[in-house]
């Protein structure tokens, strides 16, 4: 922002030369607005967009809902993805919350497309089994973030994702077999009878099986 010369227009500039704005993103001159990467974190051209609309909305005084739950995206090789609370996070406001795991590997999907590699991970809560968090590395990592963070905007449970079809076979589905990694962890001896009378898991461990399909390791 150097070359613009903020100070001659009355705006505050702050570290590494970022423009300081509000909330509403009005800057320290109450005529003019900043929005994208000049006014910090994010700095994501998807936020960008948005700040750029959240602003006009706020110019004409038009009404507008925003949104909590911002998703996070890095286009590496893998791709890495999250919305939502970090466990870390979680920990440090005691919240009583639970995990829920599918690895790639055990995918129909990635057995096709040879995409071993990758996770999806579901962080809800322990008592209200409200989704909380999602985080995934691999494979359309920053394309599936998004189904996590319409159930979070909703307000919805990791039950969603259990009693939802998902197409198969795809990367997506993922969801639910980590929702049901997740209650498998919360309620070890819930599930379907066997002849013995005996509760059985949620969902039977399907290790053994990818690794003698595949040839590779599960981890």
């Amino acid at each position: 922002t150097d070359a613009l010369q903020p100070t001659n227009a009355g705006l505050d500039v702050g570290p590494r030369g970022k423009l300081e704005c509000d909330e509403r993103f009005r800057t320290t001159a109450p005529h003019i607005y900043a929005v994208g990467d000049v006014i910090g974190f994010p700095s994501l051209a998807s936020t960008s967009m948005e700040q750029g609309r959240r602003a006009i909305h706020e110019i004409y005084q038009l009404e507008y809902q925003p949104t909590e739950h911002i998703p996070y995206g890095l286009f590496t090789i893998p791709e890495i993805a999250m919305v939502g609370k970090t466990e870390q996070q979680l920990t440090q406001s005691r919240e009583p919350y639970e995990i829920g795991v599918a690895r790639f590997c055990e995918l129909a999907k990635s057995q096709i497309s040879g995409c071993h590699d990758g996770m999806l991970k579901l962080l809800f809560h322990r008592e209200t089994l409200k989704l909380l968090g999602v985080h995934s590395i691999g494979e359309a990592a920053t394309e599936i973030v998004h189904i996590g963070q319409a159930v979070m905007a909703l307000g919805g449970t990791i039950e969603y994702f259990c009693n939802q079809v998902f197409n198969h076979p795809t990367i997506a589905e993922s969801y639910k077999v980590a929702a049901f990694d997740g209650l498998n962890r919360l309620f070890p001896n819930v599930g379907v009878a066997d002849s013995t009378g005996q509760a059985k898991p949620l969902v039977s461990p399907v290790t053994v099986t990818v690794t003698e399909i595949t040839g590779h390791p599960t981890g």
